[in-house]
């Protein structure tokens, strides 16, 4: 008999952190979040709530140690914080200076080495899973700084990276287990990056399709509003634009 399904979202703050949480819940899964703070929304919406900081990598284990004893063991985990300070946009390596370096650590802990950990340990609960219990799926809220620089993301581009080479490497190493493993990017039509503008509800909806697909999709999953997974490659789409323009230089995921 298959577990209940259940989504360990790490990383609930505003948008994508009420929304994709919702889409779940309203398709039958127990829902446990994580984040900084203690959230009353959650309270009424029944879900387990996890208090963490993903600077620390160690809050890891207790996480999934917690959800696994209160929660169930997961199903589906979303790796959704994000941390970055921009850089700046005239000279990105200042922040690698001694008085600045706490950025890249910090952007690197939070956007890398963090969630390569929870792959770690949604690998591990995976296998402890029913052979045949559906999900298994392990989806990182990506954007398109895996492959394409910002003149001011030098920091957090870096962290996005590593979590894009963790996921691509257990996408490969464990698929025989059936386990499925994503870097989600919604897109413009044209490829370019959405930033703010990021649906919540929409990412939700996809998170749900990739989770519940039979067989693993395309590791880097990109995807737009208006019509779903749209393969743009790995080709450099700001190279097609000036990235001196204000949506690219002011902050945004």
């Amino acid at each position: 008999m298959s577990a209940p399904p259940v989504l360990l979202f790490l990383g609930a703050g505003k948008g994508l952190g009420t929304r994709v949480p919702a889409v779940f819940a309203e398709a039958g899964y127990k829902i446990a979040v994580v984040a900084r703070t203690w959230k009353e929304e959650f309270e009424r919406c029944g879900y387990y709530q996890v208090q963490a900081d993903f600077n620390n990598v160690e809050c890891i284990p207790e996480v999934f140690a917690k959800v696994r004893e209160n929660v169930g063991v997961p199903t589906v985990v979303v790796y959704n914080a994000v941390q970055y300070a921009l850089d700046d946009p005239e000279d990105p390596f200042a922040s690698l200076a001694p008085e600045n370096v706490s950025r890249l650590l910090s952007a690197v802990a939070v956007n890398g080495t963090t969630p390569m950990v929870a792959i770690h340990h949604a690998i591990a609960s995976f296998r402890s899973l029913p052979r045949k219990t559906p999900g298994k799926t392990f989806i990182f809220t990506g954007n398109i700084l895996n492959h394409s620089q910002f003149k001011n993301r030098l920091c957090f581009g870096t962290g996005k990276t590593v979590a894009a080479y963790g996921v691509r490497y257990a996408s490969v190493a464990c698929a025989k287990e059936g386990f499925k493993f994503y870097y989600a990017d919604e897109r413009s039509e044209e490829g370019l990056p959405v930033m703010r503008d990021i649906d919540g509800t929409v990412a939700g909806k996809e998170y749900l399709k990739i989770s519940e697909a039979a067989e693993q999709l395309p590791w880097l999953y990109t995807y737009t509003k208006d019509n779903g997974y749209k393969d743009f490659g790995e080709n450099d789409y700001l190279k097609t634009v000036d990235s001196n323009e204000p949506q690219f230089i002011r902050g945004g995921r």
